[in-house]
């Protein structure tokens, strides 16, 4: 079959055969293989969308596995495995396991590879559980990739099911990296058909969670969907069919959907994600909150993409309400202080007093600064970005803040950034290699003038600016004593004091050091 016959921009339950009320499907949220993994608020909800509808459409049995489903203590399975190595056979990595080596002007910097989620064994056994075998294969088989950069484990699955049903299955894939890039996962994933873009008749659709043996402890709610602006980073644009367009929801279904959660599943954490959240937020998201506050819903919310900060800082109203609300954490996006920067991302509507305003209502609502309650993402990593440039940017972020988190940049197929770069990437055969671009492997690294020293540096700086003690971070540009002191001492000279002492190396085993010899740094200041 042509490529281009694979790929289905518009999908429909009626392009396949047979009557739904015959038919098996089994649903597949695949492992992930990356250098690190974030578990938390990872839950597969387009196939839980695609599962609901299954069951409108009265599908006889519909079954899920959950690679990445946690454990009891919110954890997923790891463990190494070898870059550029398949496993759509094998469920063990060779021996001796290798790193990536991340290699510029003569340093290395080796990273592992790991398998995150349930194992191959363990699929396996589940699916010789559940009686689906070469004699008894589901008739339909949905797959949903998320990063394009983890494509790789949507292609060991699908060949791996391919060797247990042979062509008695059709296979279905979707998500976000079919959407991005429907050729490449045409070509290298073996599915029979992949999606590219939505699947309409699932939008509206709430999660069904009756499929986990074990109710999750907290649920995905998407009260909207598309973007007005088209940053040259992000794949809004690709992901909502090439339209600029916000869609929203009814807010009595959005409240519906979190109430049946919670009398069902017992589920108060809920994690609203949307492509702008707080897009005309006095007609839409303000009145769910409005919503959750005057029902006394007993809810704790969070928004783990971020808040636009420049429509966050224009009302104090929507801070509060987010406090009363009960939000729990407020991540506020701040890609970089280097308004040039900004401006090549295409980034317009935002700028760096939105970010302090909004930090300043936070606090202004109850939320604590320094604390981790108010955190805000600094994306680095980025083309052509200069290491003074971030590091001004994370002392700023810090200093405003108090929290960072920080955000290692990838460039996402099919976005304006990637576009620009294509032949780099190209050259480096990434445009096949996708799991290249994964930000945690530096992919501009060459391009740009820091180091891998300087980069490593950068992530030490952030995180020993998090450290907390009694509930705070250190304040650089606070007025006690002590952050005066530690600014005065970093421009009067004690910095060559430092060094002199650096300079000392160890005494040879028939010297003795005399006390006369010996000053102390505040004697040489």
């Amino acid at each position: 079959m042509a490529l281009k016959e694979m790929i289905a921009t518009k999908f429909d339950l009626k392009m396949l055969s047979k009557n739904p009320r015959q038919k098996s499907a089994l649903l597949i949220n695949p492992p992930v293989y990356d250098t690190q993994y974030w578990a938390e608020w990872s839950q597969p909800y387009g196939i839980l969308r695609i599962g609901a509808l299954l069951k409108k459409h009265h599908y006889k049995r519909i079954e899920l596995f959950d690679f990445m489903e946690t454990d009891e203590t919110g954890k997923v399975h790891r463990h190494k495995i070898n870059p550029e190595e398949s496993y759509e056979e094998r469920d063990n990595p060779t021996k001796p396991i290798r790193p990536y080596e991340i290699t510029k002007n003569g340093e290395v910097l080796e990273l592992y590879k790991y398998h995150f989620g349930k194992t191959w064994p363990e699929f396996g056994a589940w699916l010789q559980e559940q009686g689906l075998t070469a004699k008894n294969p589901p008739d339909e088989i949905y797959i949903s990739a998320i990063m394009s950069y983890w494509w790789e484990s949507a292609r060991d699955l699908i060949l791996r099911l391919r060797r247990r049903f042979g062509q008695k299955s059709t296979i279905i894939l979707g998500g976000i990296y079919p959407t991005l890039v429907p050729e490449h996962a045409a070509e290298h994933t073996a599915a029979d058909i992949v999606v590219a873009g939505e699947v309409e008749e699932a939008n509206g659709l709430w999660t069904d969670l009756s499929f986990y043996r074990r109710a999750p402890q907290y649920a995905i709610v998407t009260p909207s969907r598309g973007c007005p602006f088209s940053c040259a980073y992000c794949a809004s644009k690709t992901l909502n069919g090439g339209k600029q367009v916000v869609r929203y929801r009814p807010v009595d279904d959005i409240i519906a959907e979190m109430k049946y959660k919670y009398e069902t599943y017992g589920i108060r954490d809920f994690a609203f994600y949307a492509d702008f959240l707080l897009w005309r937020f006095e007609e839409n998201f303000m009145k769910v909150l409005e919503r959750i506050v005057r029902e006394k819903l007993p809810f704790r919310l969070y928004a783990p993409e971020g808040l636009d900060v420049s429509l966050l800082s224009r009302s104090q109203k929507l801070v509060d309400l987010l406090k009363r609300a009960n939000f729990q954490k407020i991540y506020l996006p701040c890609e970089s202080i280097d308004d040039q920067l900004l401006r090549s991302m295409d980034r317009r509507h935002v700028r760096l007093e939105h970010l302090v305003r909004a930090a300043k209502m936070c606090e202004k609502a109850g939320f604590r600064l320094r604390n981790l309650e108010v955190n805000s993402f600094l994306l680095y990593g980025l083309h052509g970005e200069k290491i003074g440039h971030v590091v001004k940017t994370i002392i700023f972020v810090s200093e405003i803040v108090g929290s960072i988190i920080p955000m290692l940049f990838t460039p996402v197929p099919s976005t304006a950034i990637y576009n620009r770069y294509f032949s780099y990437f190209q050259k480096q055969g990434w445009d096949r290699d996708l799991h290249m671009l994964n930000g945690k492997l530096y992919p501009f690294l060459k391009m740009n003038e820091g180091s891998i020293s300087d980069y490593v540096d950068l992530q030490r700086l952030m995180f020993m600016l998090n450290s907390h003690y009694r509930s705070k971070s250190f304040q650089l540009f606070g007025d006690t004593l002590v952050s005066t002191s530690f600014r005065e001492n970093l421009n009067n000279g004690f910095s060559a004091v430092v060094d002199k002492y650096k300079q000392i190396g160890f005494l040879k085993p028939t010297e003795v050091l005399k006390d006369k010899e010996a000053t102390t740094p505040e004697e040489e200041t």
